[in-house]
């Protein structure tokens, strides 16, 4: 249940707030005053805007399970030097250290990505944290198993033909399936969202970006992905919920080494109308 509660006293009726509701539940009353239109707070998204953009804070949207809000007062936005920086230097990180992440590190990480958009703001998106490097080392076994199974029986998927040379790597004593990282993040949802996979790529590339900003490196665990979308049996293993649909993995660790420079990448394709 949503409750969305107008201070009259501090509202000045300037209506901003009832443009920018997405579904046309708040409007100015008699009185000058903003109201909620009765029998449509069910329909509220909990979007927050009007909350968010009144100058006199003058409206409350309170719910079950609403996180704390954080006070970034005084603080200003990047500016477009400093969040190109942060995009452009971002790697794909493929040689970790051994030292654990701090749990308190990904809470922070995950309290921020909560913010990344989602469909009508459905807010559906999930984590699952394999923390134990140990856990990760049993997680990536079962990928390789898995990965000589397709090779035998499943030529035809579209991982069949690289699937070898990670099965041989591993062979040689070489994880090329999560890099040795010692952790592994996965994105989830349940499966009935229809755009559950849109919400889900959104949160962890926030995540993404977000990372190197604690001294972080990440790389997206496609192989791991592979493998979580096709074995109900590994998926049952590590611990997504029934009902849920991962959508994607990601490693999480310190970086080894240093990127020292920022590769070439093609040049951008626009076309304008």
């Amino acid at each position: 249940m949503t409750n969305i509660l107008i201070n009259s006293e501090s509202c000045s009726g300037c209506a901003i707030c009832a443009g920018v509701c997405a579904y046309g539940i708040l409007d100015i009353g008699s009185d000058g005053k903003i109201l909620v239109k009765p029998g449509t707070e069910e329909f509220c998204g909990r979007c927050g805007q009007c909350e968010a953009i009144c100058p006199e804070g003058a409206i409350t949207v309170s719910y079950e399970n609403a996180g704390p809000v954080p006070d970034f007062s005084g603080d200003r936005i990047p500016t477009s030097g400093e969040m190109a920086r942060l995009i452009t230097t971002r790697r794909s990180v493929r040689d970790y250290r051994k030292d654990l992440v701090p749990k308190e590190t990904f809470e922070q990480i995950f309290d921020i990505t909560r913010y990344a958009p989602t469909g009508m703001n459905g807010q559906s998106v999930q984590w699952l944290v394999i923390y134990d490097p140990d856990e990760v080392a049993t997680l990536v076994a079962k990928v390789i198993e898995w990965a000589r199974e397709i090779i035998s029986t499943h030529p035809e998927e579209v991982l069949a033909p690289i699937l070898p040379i990670f099965v041989s790597a591993y062979e040689h004593g070489l994880d090329k399936i999560c890099h040795s990282a010692p952790h592994v993040v996965i994105a989830h949802s349940p499966a009935e969202n229809p755009i559950g996979f849109v919400d889900a790529m959104i949160a962890m590339t926030h995540l993404d970006l977000i990372a190197p900003t604690f001294g972080l490196g990440t790389c997206w665990a496609g192989i791991v992905q592979g493998a979580l979308r096709s074995s109900t049996e590994i998926r049952k293993s590590i611990g997504i919920p029934d009902g849920h649909v991962p959508h994607y993995a990601m490693m999480v660790g310190y970086p080894k080494y240093r990127f020292r420079r920022v590769p070439k990448r093609n040049t951008v394709k626009v076309t304008w109308k």
